[in-house]
């Protein structure tokens, strides 16, 4: 069992090393991944490293490329638009589920991480909405943890993270009001309601988005 443990760790170790290049910009989009450099550089066998390729093939980090070798999935608009897509069923269904028994402490936590930040938006310097932003959504999934939908969209949120890098995200103006109808919905325990709102959220993002392809 420890050498099963111990293959396990090396392999999350490559997943994360090579996953962590692909963000970073290190290893760029339809660059090649040479399995004997990544072997030597991350000081790993090629067995643990084959299977980090292939789970990172399956979380859309790596693709194939025309001659069947591994490349850096290409990561633009209509990539990032895909990924919205998902997310925002899976996070309107997040709201649905939580809106008939959410405790009040929750939705208190979530409008003062909103409104703590109002005062920032003035300055032009979003850095801290941003934060906030990204708490906002990560703090709903978590309190779904262990369902199997979170478990989906835990998968995706590198993958946004990515947007929020590349400026994709529409100005807090306009989505702050949208937080905030999430909010008073799950307040009310309206599930249609707090559906709706996250995806009319999440979908005027997907629209930007678009756009930029």
């Amino acid at each position: 069992m420890k050498a099963i443990a111990a293959a396990d760790s090396l392999e999350e170790h490559a997943y994360k090393a090579i996953r962590e290049m692909i963000l970073s910009g290190e290893l760029k989009a339809g660059q090649k991944l040479v399995q004997e450099d990544l072997a030597a550089r991350l000081g790993l066998s090629r067995t643990p490293l084959r299977s980090a390729i292939a789970n990172l093939e399956r979380d859309n980090f790596v693709a194939l490329g025309s001659r069947g070798e591994a490349v850096v999935a290409e990561f633009g608009p209509t990539q990032i638009a895909a990924v919205f897509e998902i997310r925002a069923v899976l996070e309107g269904l997040t709201c649905r589920l939580l809106a008939p028994s959410i405790e009040r402490k929750h939705t208190v936590y979530l409008r003062s991480l909103m409104t703590a930040v109002t005062d920032t938006l003035e300055t032009g310097d979003f850095a801290e909405y941003r934060q906030a932003d990204i708490e906002f959504h990560s703090y709903l999934t978590k309190l779904m943890e262990g369902s199997f939908h979170t478990r989906m969209l835990e998968s995706l949120q590198v993958i946004m993270g990515m947007s929020l890098a590349q400026g994709l995200l529409r100005t807090p103006h306009e989505t702050l009001p949208e937080h905030l109808a999430i909010i008073d919905a799950l307040e009310a325990h309206d599930a249609d309601a707090a559906e709706r709102a996250m995806i009319v959220h999440i979908r005027k993002t997907i629209s930007l988005i678009e756009s930029q392809g």
